[in-house]
C-alpha cells in the first residue's frame, strides 16, 4: 500500500513537472517571439504601411461620399429648375398643388415632392423650416420669400439664379418667371431659404 502511494505521488509529480516544463516552454517561446517582432525592422514598417493604407482608404471613401453628395445636390438643383419650368403657363389655383393648378406654396410643394421632400403647403411655414441663405449665396433651387400682404411671409417662389425666380404669382395669372429686380418684388423681398 505504501508503495502504491509512492507510485501515485511519483506519477502526480511527473505530471506536474511535465506541465511546468510545457508552461515554461510556452512562456519562453512567447517572449522570444515578441522580442523578434519588436526588433524586426520590417514588421513595424509593414504595420505602419497597412495602417496608412487603411486610413487613406477610409478618408478617400468618406471624401468620395461627401463629393458625391455635393455633386448630387448640385445636379438636383438644376433638375428642380427643369421640373419647375415644365409647369410654366399652368393656372394659379388657391389651395391647390397639382398639375391642374397651384398656389405659390402648392407649386413649391409639388416640385420638391418629386425629389423626395415633403414640404408644408404654406409660404409662412416654408420660411420657418428652411435654412436662411444670404442673397449673395443663394443658388438655383433655393426658395425666395416675400411679404405681399400682412406682416408675415405670404409668398414663395423657386430661385433660378441670375436674379430670376419661378412661381405661381396669384389669381388670374399662371406659373411664370419673374425678376427680383422689378420694383414690386424688390420691395416685398424677405430673403432666401434652402432645404438642400
Amino acid at each position: 500500500m505504501f508503495q502504491n502511494n509512492l507510485t501515485y505521488i511519483a506519477a502526480r509529480l511527473f505530471i506536474m513537472y511535465k506541465s511546468l516544463i510545457t508552461f515554461l516552454f510556452l512562456m519562453i517561446s512567447s517572449v522570444v517571439w515578441s522580442q523578434e517582432i519588436i526588433h524586426n525592422e520590417s514588421e513595424p514598417k509593414l504595420v505602419s504601411i497597412v495602417h496608412e493604407l487603411l486610413f487613406k482608404n477610409i478618408i478617400t471613401k468618406n471624401f468620395a461620399i461627401e463629393e458625391d453628395t455635393v455633386t448630387n445636390y448640385k445636379l438636383m438643383r438644376y433638375d428642380i429648375f427643369s421640373k419647375a419650368s415644365n409647369y410654366l403657363g399652368v393656372k394659379y389655383r388657391y389651395g391647390q398643388s397639382s398639375e391642374k393648378g397651384f398656389d405659390c406654396s402648392g407649386f413649391v410643394k409639388f416640385v420638391f415632392r418629386n425629389f423626395g421632400f415633403d414640404l408644408p403647403h404654406s409660404a409662412y411655414y416654408l420660411y420657418k423650416i428652411t435654412s436662411h441663405v444670404e442673397s449673395t449665396k443663394a443658388q438655383c433651387g433655393d426658395l425666395v420669400f416675400f411679404i405681399t400682404r400682412g406682416k408675415g411671409v405670404s409668398h414663395v417662389g423657386i430661385y433660378l439664379g441670375n436674379n430670376q425666380f419661378i412661381h405661381s404669382p396669384g389669381k388670374g395669372r399662371t406659373v411664370s418667371i419673374d425678376s427680383l429686380g422689378t420694383n414690386y418684388y424688390k420691395r416685398h423681398l424677405v430673403g432666401f431659404g434652402s432645404v438642400l
